[in-house]
């Protein structure tokens, strides 16, 4: 947006995102019903306090405006300078950067906001050291917290009652909070996803009696490592469904903000938050196929039920990999199978993306373009082209492959330039970036590490182990509720595009390991008569809060195997863990499970309950 903004349509203004670009924003805002902001902060904006007339603007439209997790008391540091100013560290330089916040405490006193407490690093880097270590972290975060909160009593206006606040334990931030930093009680708790969706905690009990509440910042566009995703919108609305329906069944109810990036490419993620943050109660499991035909119908008319399955497997396909995540690591670790089926499923949305691109009425081409058929040749289009270059690092026909890797490139850079310049008579003109890797995976570009730009040796020996049979989750042979607690089948969630979840997710529900009782799902299958194994898909959701676990009991024949733990749950590694770095790329983690002997024949796998808060996606078999 802010190339866009700064060349195109706000050119007058110099500084890419201003006032001008912040009205249409605002008006985006009420038009969907949303009232609340973090505006840019990244280094290549101005900053948003620092025009007055943003402030102004946002007062008019009734936006309430915030600051993100990094820009404590509507500070946004991103330009601070420390020759000038000292080190943005309130251990060593309290005085510089109090003088600074009291000033925007006296700018925005008697402007509607929510006040972000704390304090973490310039921009949206980590806390500053010294301290390093979390006790002496934990004084100094409560030293912040009494001076910010010393100042907005001091200076903002309390017309309209006390002065809303929060805290966002962010990063580096959410372990030391865990440790036992005491955040005042009227102070909104904004629980956060890993940057992949997945929610890493919610409340305990105790902290579900705190008169601030909480709430959740969760992305649908992301901007950092282990890689950024802001190209197109591939984010299931099945998944944004099973994890803000789990926040609100755990009372995160105060405040939702979701980080929309460019804003452009996100339309339809925008739309379904803002219809499921307006009556989350409404939506239930079926919430991404009615979410899909209520806003086809209402913009399409035509065809909704092609465009549907359009966007049913665009997005499953976007579960698999998102486009900007996809690389040539990732491609050459997929089974032989795998990759003859994921070629297969890409070619499938190309050709039903011509298809129906045709029978779109003319004056309904370029909002069609913009919103479903770009985004659904990108990602075909990019997975094609991953999937050609490991055939050729596989041996393949070099030439073939690299003749359709070519004319795939070039259909990538004629739509990007049909979208940027030849839509809307050129309307979103830089809006999208092209085919280039940049050298920076954080900068301005698709942040897609291309083929066409890999420089190091192919390493073909993590290849994935066929599996002797895959089966959905869905299809299990048979299951058994437990009251209203049961396995729900998800349509558009997971890998499989019909993950099972736990519904409900609550802390009411939980049972103890093997317990009969507990909701089941049954699997019938054949051995041989020698050992074997099975593999669980979980997608890689965390136990609900800390203390808790997010477990299920394995069976065979009845007999109780093993407790599972899923991968990556308990809280104790971030995105860049051994678990959960690939997890959060695959939107699976595994537990692989050895199977006792077992007599030649049919057997059954039972996988029982244990915690809330499970999604399993599928299920393998293999022959030792």
């Amino acid at each position: 947006m802010n190339q866009w903004a700064r060349k195109n349509f706000e050119k007058d203004f110099a500084h890419g995102i201003g006032p001008k670009t912040y009205e249409k924003l605002f008006e985006l805002m009420l038009r969907l019903r949303l009232n609340y902001i973090w505006p840019a902060m990244h280094e290549v904006s101005k900053e948003f306090g620092d025009t007055p007339e943003n402030v102004a603007l946002a007062d008019h439209y009734g936006i309430v405006a915030g600051s993100s997790h990094c820009e404590p008391m509507l500070y946004n540091n991103v330009h601070w300078n420390e020759k000038l100013k000292g080190a943005w560290n309130y251990s060593t330089n309290p005085d510089s950067i109090y003088k600074y916040w009291k000033e925007t405490a006296k700018d925005r006193k008697d402007k509607e906001a929510v006040w972000t407490m704390g304090i973490r690093g310039i921009h949206d880097r980590g806390m500053e050291s010294p301290p390093s270590g979390i006790p002496e972290r934990i004084t100094l975060l409560e030293k912040v917290f009494k001076d910010q909160r010393d100042l907005i009593n001091q200076y903002v206006n309390k017309q309209w009652g006390a002065v809303a606040q929060c805290f966002v334990p962010y990063k580096e931030v959410l372990p030391v909070y865990d440790a036992g930093l005491k955040v005042p009680d009227d102070v909104t708790l904004i629980w956060v996803d890993d940057n992949f969706g997945y929610i890493r905690r919610l409340s305990n009990p105790t902290e579900r009696k705190r008169s601030g509440g909480s709430g959740l910042y969760w992305h649908l566009s992301y901007y950092g490592g282990p890689h950024s995703y802001t190209w197109i919108n591939s984010t299931a609305p099945a998944l944004m469904w099973e994890e803000f329906h789990k926040a609100w069944e755990n009372q995160a109810r105060t405040m939702w903000v979701i980080n929309v990036g460019d804003v452009k490419p996100m339309e339809l993620g925008i739309d379904y938050f803002s219809r499921l943050s307006w009556n989350p109660e409404s939506q239930k499991t079926d919430a991404q196929p009615q979410f899909l035909k209520a806003f086809l119908t209402e913009h399409f008319n035509e065809n909704v039920a092609k465009l549907n399955d359009l966007l049913t497997e665009f997005y499953r396909l976007g579960t698999v990999r998102k486009p900007e995540l996809m690389n040539r690591d990732w491609a050459i670790s997929l089974s032989d199978n795998e990759a003859v089926q994921l070629q297969a499923d890409y070619q499938r949305l190309l050709n039903l993306e011509t298809s129906v691109a045709k029978s779109v009425p003319l004056n309904k081409q370029d909002p069609y373009t913009e919103m479903i058929g770009f985004p659904a040749r990108i990602m075909a289009e990019t997975g094609l082209i991953f999937m050609h270059d490991r055939a050729i690092v596989y041996g393949a026909n070099q030439a073939t492959h690299h003749v359709e890797i070519d004319r795939l490139k070039a259909a990538l850079e004629s739509e990007v330039n049909n979208y940027n310049n030849k839509i809307a008579g050129g309307k979103w003109q830089y809006m999208m970036p092209g085919t280039i890797t940049g050298q920076n995976l954080l900068s301005w570009n698709s942040q897609v590490a291309w083929p066409w730009a890999e420089t190091r040796k192919p390493d073909t020996t993590k290849k994935a182990i066929q599996a002797d049979i895959t089966r959905n989750a869905s299809s299990a042979d048979e299951q058994t509720p437990a009251g209203t607690a049961k396995w729900s089948v998800i349509p558009g969630l997971g890998n499989s595009g019909r993950a099972m979840a736990l519904t409900p997710v609550n802390l009411n529900l939980s049972w103890k390991p093997g317990d009969a009782k507990a909701p089941t799902l049954n699997y019938n299958f054949k051995t041989d008569g020698n050992s074997a194994k099975v593999r669980i898909d979980f997608m890689p959701t965390f136990r609900i809060y800390p203390g808790m676990q997010l477990r299920v009991a394995i069976l065979v024949d009845n007999k109780f195997i093993s407790t599972t733990e899923v991968p990556g749950s308990n809280g104790k590694e971030d995105e860049n863990g051994p678990n959960r770095n690939q997890g959060i790329r695959n939107n699976y983690v595994s537990a692989l499970i050895d199977l006792p002997s077992l007599t030649t024949g049919t057997h059954k796998l039972s996988i029982r309950a244990i915690d809330p808060g499970v999604v399993i996606d599928k299920i393998s078999f293999y022959k030792n």
